[in-house]
């Protein structure tokens, strides 16, 4: 089964490419930055890794692949500010519907995930990254009706919260706000890419029913938006 994932040289998309590659399909990656898998000595079948270098805010650089079967759009970037930002609506948003659009609509589609974020359901974080997240639920819902409709695919979107990556080293690394952050969150604790990753595989090939959904993998801290620190 071909599966393209968006993002695949760090964070939770690599650890979905391993994780698929692990279970034996054919994964492409697309990403800005250059390949991290195929020359990885964590990597599991990864003659089976494709990698193309593409920017998906810019719709002349995506590379023509065809027949996918899972699409996972995990791309994403985040603008530390409270003003601007209008490069996290391009790439979050703008971005992740184009690559939709050109690689999920055709007969071959089984599945598409979206790595939304908590976030999107209770407005945390930067604006413009709350807004582009907030945007990709609405996106995937259109898009689940379509899919299903055409393709009798499934479409969903994972709200994590927290999760250990590259993205949030700086947060991370800070002894003060991490400690905050644990005092507030729930189970006192965030996600590994690895877990990730596992949710992404569950719900793009076990699951086959559930479909236009936004489901929270926040650990319990949607419940806890009003106590966010960082």
């Amino acid at each position: 089964m071909k599966v393209l994932i968006t993002g695949t040289s760090r964070g939770i998309g690599r650890a979905a490419a391993l994780k698929f590659l692990s279970e034996g399909f054919n994964v492409t990656g697309l990403d800005i930055e250059s390949d991290t898998i195929s020359k990885s000595q964590d990597a599991k079948n990864k003659e089976n890794y494709s990698h193309f270098t593409a920017d998906i805010s810019d719709l002349s650089s995506l590379p023509e692949i065809s027949d996918v079967e899972i699409l996972v759009n995990n791309a994403g970037i985040q603008t530390p500010a409270l003003t601007g930002g209008e490069k996290d609506i391009q790439v979050n948003l703008i971005g992740t519907m184009a690559v939709t659009q050109k690689y999920a609509f055709q007969p071959k589609i089984k599945s598409v995930l979206f790595n939304a974020s908590v976030s999107a359901l209770t407005g945390n974080e930067f604006p413009s990254y709350a807004a582009s997240k907030a945007g990709i639920i609405g996106y995937m819902k259109n898009c689940a009706i379509r899919l299903a409709n055409s393709y009798r695919a499934t479409c969903n979107a994972l709200c994590f919260g927290g999760v250990l990556t590259e993205l949030n080293e700086n947060v991370i690394k800070n002894n003060e706000l991490w400690q905050k952050i644990m005092d507030v969150t729930p189970l006192r604790r965030w996600a590994s890419a690895q877990e990730a990753a596992d949710w992404i595989y569950f719900l793009t090939v076990t699951n086959k029913f559930c479909t236009g959904q936004a489901i929270d993998v926040s650990g319990g801290e949607r419940n806890c938006a009003d106590l966010f620190v960082w």
